[in-house]
């Protein structure tokens, strides 16, 4: 089929004890292992450490002070970093400080 840019179906959430019971599991959200997610991690990980230039944003999934969730997105490449600026909620100089 034609692709489109997402895959719903390749979403996987870390099944764990503090949120299993939050969760809608089933065909989109399906449950990973926390060592694969650990091994996926380093994965990544070793991947960006062969990137001459990294960039970083932080920000804030919400913005709703009582439920947003901060967020760190670390890429190697520039867009990937625009978009999620675009995405997340900007934090102030001060939150920066911290």
């Amino acid at each position: 089929g034609k692709k489109t840019g997402r895959s719903p179906l390749d979403k996987r959430v870390v099944e764990e004890e503090s949120s299993v019971d939050d969760v809608w599991w089933g065909k989109v959200n399906i449950p990973l292992e926390y060592k694969s997610f650990l091994t996926n991690r380093e994965r990544a990980v070793d991947y960006l450490n062969t990137r001459k230039r990294l960039y970083v944003v932080d920000g804030w999934g919400g913005w709703e002070e009582d439920y947003r969730v901060p967020v760190r997105v670390i890429t190697s490449r520039a867009y990937h970093a625009l978009f999620m600026q675009n995405m997340l909620v900007p934090p102030t100089a001060a939150e920066q400080a911290d």
